[in-house]
């Protein structure tokens, strides 16, 4: 996270799309300034922008929807007036009755639509990389530009994907591979075009609506129509920049200008915006929940913010889940989400995971670490008293969470516990976590893909021999696989370390010293549950549950037995 920027979700509950949360970054002071992004990204795009205004504008910069964080619309098609109307319900989400609004590429898109559609909630607009389209090449856009993405199960989805997205700087549009279309940019660092196939990967197939939106629109007609004061422009080595030209009789609230280099736009841009005198930001309002859902949030603690996720639709003692090391709330998802209507639930991501910060001391990725910032977390949010459940890696966390804050919580469930011995620890220590780098020919994507569909059908995964065979996987799904690559990638910083604390964390000793019960717990099947019904048979103050075999079963068996 950029310092300063802090993140945050805005629940919508009757908005025209039903009840969807939308994610949200934040930073300055004074009027207020919606900053709205390319496709396929997320507000993420928006940081740097929103680092050079934050002396002059209150930059609240949101996912469009089904972008980033944000949920979708839950449509297969939509205009920009639709994402322009959403962005309207974000509005009143936070209170804001009128606002300036800035928006780059897709977003300069919905900007100019937000700005033809509601002139009594837009003070003013700038455009940045305004497109304006012949027939012809709308229809060749939309033709060419938007392939599906679909996972595939061996990868090979993603060394397209980091080739398409590689390409974009090479040529444009991507298809065109002919001398008029060729680029004179500066390939970035594989990091930093890692970054971004992040937010490609998170959009999955949906970054079609998106884009299809923007090809779609008439925005010629939209800025002749516009009552909104509007800055159009773009910056000299903008690929759009041409389109300036395509302006034909707008009306007389239209300003064109070109921008020069990318900094000066920024600037042309926020001279502009700042001559209009947005209103200030009112004051925020607070996120609230969603039924029948786990719904997001964030919550503060020393050092950053975690994300979380939650709901609190029963009443009773909350249940805290920790996913496991590289894992994330989605990964547990099925998990957390049984126990919905039964008890209040509550996931938190692990620091350095998910989007959650690293709260973590500089050079200290322990298990006790993890388990004194939960603990921070259960204050902030004033929790008072929970049971934890902690899954794979993520059970030691869980069993030193009870054992530091005694009081606050009531009972400890260790699911899927690495108990391992120190022959099997010294060969996950170095083989478990490989180093996976991002290379500039997007190599690292099939690695990664192999190593997260590997754990799913070898224990431990680098040993691909038939004895250390898995035989109940259930979770090949190439949608599923990508969303645990994700995870991983999320929390590629802190991936191996996290893994090391648990493989070096002396559970014998450990759990021969509790002075509580212990609740150990495996699924059918799993590998790992002779060892937790051996250590249950040998200290008495730990009890063993077998779970059925599919996760959105565990919940009712564990409720059983913390009830």
């Amino acid at each position: 996270m950029t310092t300063g920027i802090t993140r945050h979700f805005a629940s919508i509950t009757k908005g025209r799309w039903g009840p969807r949360q939308v994610h949200y970054r934040r930073i300055g002071s004074g009027p207020v300034v919606l900053c709205l992004h390319q496709s396929p990204l997320s507000s993420r795009d928006m940081l740097a922008t929103m680092e050079r205004w934050k002396t002059h504008f209150t930059c609240i910069a949101p996912d469009t929807p089904g972008f980033g964080l944000s949920d979708p619309l839950g449509v297969n098609r939509a205009e920009a007036s639709d994402f322009a109307e959403a962005v309207v319900e974000f509005m009143d989400a936070l209170g804001i009755e009128r606002a300036a609004v800035y928006g780059f590429h897709t977003g300069a898109m919905i900007t100019g639509a937000l700005a033809a559609a509601y002139p009594d909630r837009i003070v003013c607009a700038a455009a940045n990389g305004y497109v304006i389209m012949t027939e012809t090449d709308r229809q060749d856009f939309i033709e060419h530009y938007l392939p599906p993405l679909q996972p595939k199960w061996d990868g090979s989805h993603l060394t397209w994907l980091w080739a398409r997205m590689r390409e974009q700087l090479i040529f444009f549009p991507w298809y065109r591979k002919s001398s008029t279309a060729r680029l004179s940019f500066d390939v970035p660092p594989a990091e930093a075009l890692h970054n971004s196939l992040l937010d490609f990967m998170r959009a999955g197939d949906h970054y079609r609506v998106g884009y299809r939106a923007a090809f779609t629109m008439r925005s010629d007609l939209a800025l002749r129509q516009t009552k909104t004061p509007i800055l159009v422009t773009a910056a000299d080595t903008d690929v759009l920049s041409a389109d300036l030209d395509n302006v034909r009789h707008p009306a007389d609230c239209v300003t064109v200008a070109r921008g020069g280099p990318a900094d000066q736009t920024l600037d042309l841009c926020r001279d502009y915006i700042k001559r209009h005198k947005p209103p200030k930001m009112p004051k925020s309002t607070v996120n609230s929940g969603l039924r029948g859902r786990l719904w997001q949030d964030y919550v503060d603690v020393d050092g950053g913010q975690l994300r979380i996720r939650r709901n609190a639709d029963a009443g009773g003692r909350p249940v805290l889940i920790l996913h496991e090391a590289g894992g994330s709330t989605e990964s547990i998802e099925s998990l957390a989400s049984g126990f919905i209507g039964r008890r209040p639930v509550l996931a938190i991501n692990l620091p350095g995971h998910g989007e959650s910060d690293n709260t973590l001391p500089r050079g200290k990725v322990t298990v006790g670490g993890f388990a004194k910032a939960i603990e921070a977390a259960l204050q902030s949010l004033d929790i008072d008293e929970v049971d934890v459940i902690g899954v794979g890696s993520s059970a030691f966390i869980a069993f030193e969470l009870a054992s530091l804050a005694k009081n606050r919580v009531r009972h400890a469930v260790m699911l899927g516990a690495m108990l391992v011995d120190e022959t099997l620890r010294d060969e996950l220590i170095e083989n478990y976590t490989p180093d996976i780098k991002p290379l500039w020919y997007g190599g690292h994507l099939v690695e990664a893909w192999y190593v997260v569909r590997d754990q799913r059908l070898f224990w431990p995964w680098f040993r691909q021999r038939r004895n250390n065979i898995i035989h109940n996987e259930t979770e090949l799904d190439p949608a599923h696989l990508q969303g645990r690559l994700l995870d991983l990638f999320r929390s590629h910083g802190m991936w191996r370390h996290a893994h090391q604390a648990a493989f070096t964390y002396p559970w014998k000793k450990k759990l021969a010293k509790a002075r509580q019960s212990v609740l150990l717990a495996a699924p059918m099947g799993d590998p790992l549950k002779p060892a937790a019904v051996q250590a249950a048979s040998e200290m008495p103050h730990l009890l063993f549950v077998e779970l059925p075999r599919e996760p959105q079963d565990w919940a009712h068996a564990l409720l059983q037995k913390l009830t």
